[in-house]
């Protein structure tokens, strides 16, 4: 709880300064909000691969997201702003990511249907025991 604690007030600071120091520069702010937006849903796809849990993810929300950066990218394009479209655009990535995992990982998975083995029949005469020129017991079928 205490390393939770320390990463949501550090995180707070660390909004509170940048938007202090850089509230004069909008293309810088917007820039590093772009960048920081898109690296959270990046550490959301390494920690569903180390994990290979998804049952807390939404499929809604993550589809929801696609359709709305698809749409911030289209945006970015149309007003050619680099920013807008390149983390928009990761971020669709990322996204596309997130549900193709949440789709493989709660898969339906069959069971596999069991091979026979086939084997040869057995004789109805037991086998018998011979020894062979090197003196080793062999087993003989009649």
């Amino acid at each position: 709880m205490k390393k939770h604690l320390m990463i949501v007030s550090g995180t707070f600071i660390a909004a509170a300064l940048s938007i202090g120091v850089l509230y004069r520069w909008p293309i810088a702010l917007g820039t590093l909000a772009a960048w920081v937006t898109t690296g959270s849903f990046f550490l959301q796809v390494v920690h569903i691969i180390r994990n290979k849990d998804t049952t807390g993810i939404s499929l809604g929300m993550y589809a929801s997201l696609f359709f709305g950066v698809s749409c911030w990218t289209a945006y970015g394009f149309n007003i050619q702003d680099i920013p807008v479209m390149t983390a928009n655009g990761i971020t669709m990535l990322l996204a596309v990511v997130v549900i193709a995992l949440k789709l493989y990982n709660e898969r339906e998975i069959k069971p596999r249907k069991r091979r026979k083995i086939k084997t040869a029949p057995l004789s109805s005469t037991p086998p018998q025991n011979h020894l062979s020129a090197a003196g080793v017991l062999k087993s003989k079928q009649v």
